[in-house]
């Protein structure tokens, strides 16, 4: 799960309840997010979330649900 405040959800078009991608320095993972208005702008807190520490930096994005993910291949 990772927390974070309403203007930072906001910004990445997040609701609560909703995945998005965790990207931390060693790997990636999907979260729930959950929307607190008691957690400062800017600040972020992870729960069950492998391989981010407290003093890293990581990224939350939403998921691209609307490409496909693989390459075009010659099989089409």
């Amino acid at each position: 799960m990772v927390v974070m405040s309403p203007a930072d959800a906001r910004s990445r078009i997040l609701t609560n309840g909703e995945l998005a991608w965790v990207y931390g320095p060693k790997r990636h993972e999907l979260a729930e997010v959950r929307i607190d208005p008691d957690t400062r702008e800017g600040d972020v807190l992870l729960r069950d979330i492998v391989g981010a520490r407290p003093s890293e930096i990581v990224r939350v994005v939403k998921p691209d649900l609307d490409t496909r993910g693989r390459r075009p291949t010659a099989l089409g």
